[in-house]
Order: C-alpha cells, then sequence, then structure tokens
C-alpha cells in the first residue's frame, strides 16, 4: 500500500510538470526549531520560545516555500495549516490551474480533519480558475514527502549555524541553504 501512494505521489508530482492546468502541492509541518538556538544545553531547557515552520511543495515548479512562525504567534493545529494553504494557493497557484492536488502525512490534529476539509472547500468556491480540490494522505510511518527533502537540507545548513536568535535568523537560513529547487521564506502569522 506504501509503494502504491509513493508511486501515485510521483505520478501526480510529473502531471504536474507536464499539465499546466493541473498542480500538485505537498505540505507538512518541520520539526520545532528553538530560539534562540545556542549550542549549550542549559540554554534548551531555559528556552522560551519555539519556530514552526510549515513547508509547501510546488510540484510543477519543484520550488520549496517555507511559512514560518513562532508559538506566541500561532499553534500548529489545523487553523494554521489552513491558513497557509489558502495563503500559498491565493498568492502563488497560477491562473489556469483548474484540478489541485494536495500530499500530506496523516496527522490527524494537523491535516487530516474537518477543519481543513471545509477550509479547502470554501477556497475552491472562491477561486476564480479551481474546478476540483483533491486531498491524499500517505500511510502512517511510511510518508516520505518532498518536504522532507527540503527540511533535510534547511537541516544541514543549521548545523553549520553555531547562533540564532530571531526568527528572520532562522528565515535567511532557509532562504540562503544549497537546495535543488528554489526556496522562499515568507512570514506566516
Amino acid at each position: 500500500m506504501a509503494k502504491s501512494l509513493q508511486n501515485q505521489l510521483r505520478t501526480d508530482m510529473e502531471l504536474a510538470k507536464n499539465n499546466p492546468t493541473v498542480e500538485t502541492l505537498t505540505f507538512d509541518l518541520q520539526k520545532t526549531l528553538p530560539l534562540p538556538r545556542i549550542p549549550t544545553n542549559i540554554v534548551f531547557y531555559k528556552r522560551q520560545l519555539w519556530v514552526y515552520n510549515l513547508g509547501i511543495h510546488t510540484g510543477s515548479k519543484d520550488e520549496a516555500h517555507c511559512n514560518v512562525w513562532v508559538e506566541g504567534e500561532a499553534g500548529r493545529g489545523a487553523q494554521e495549516v489552513g491558513s497557509c494553504l489558502i495563503k500559498h494557493i491565493t498568492e502563488r497557484l497560477d491562473d489556469n490551474v483548474k484540478f489541485l492536488i494536495l500530499w500530506s502525512d496523516s496527522c490527524g490534529g494537523q491535516n487530516r480533519n474537518i477543519k481543513l476539509i471545509l477550509m479547502l472547500k470554501a477556497m475552491l468556491n472562491e477561486h476564480p480558475s479551481l474546478d476540483q480540490i483533491n486531498i491524499k494522505f500517505l500511510e502512517s510511518g511510511h510518508s516520505f514527502l518532498p518536504n522532507d527533502t527540503d527540511f533535510g537540507k534547511i537541516e544541514c545548513a543549521l548545523k553549520r549555524q553555531q547562533r540564532l536568535y530571531t526568527p528572520d535568523d532562522y528565515i535567511h537560513v532557509m532562504k540562503t541553504c544549497k537546495k535543488k529547487s528554489n526556496a522562499c521564506a515568507q512570514d506566516e502569522k
């Protein structure tokens, strides 16, 4: 089953590259990032703030987009994931796209729930060109999305950074880390 879903994901990504009326997006939350990031164990236990990053990978352009916020601004639930997706679709989806395919892991609290489905239904009704949105979930424990590759490259770049003090420091690393795909970071609040 897991291999079949991975094959279907690859097929959907290729379809987005070859058909201008289809777009495939994958989305996932990166593990929480500590703020400040300082190489001292004592600081870890006195830390007051975490940075969140929802990665959205665009299949047609093979681009990674990062939506970054801190825990004091919002949580990591369905509303935040939905807000990032709506913003991405509204601002970045080409006007000729009629069929949108979304892929994520099966995390119920963030991705697989009625709140997200209702937000996407509203987006479908409001977007001028979209005729259909199809959301698909990889099997739990077997979800390797393109976002995981993007996050791995961010993590490699973070290993070379000794100290990060602000969310903007993280955003700078995300924008400048070496990636096969173009990366951009945006502040999502």
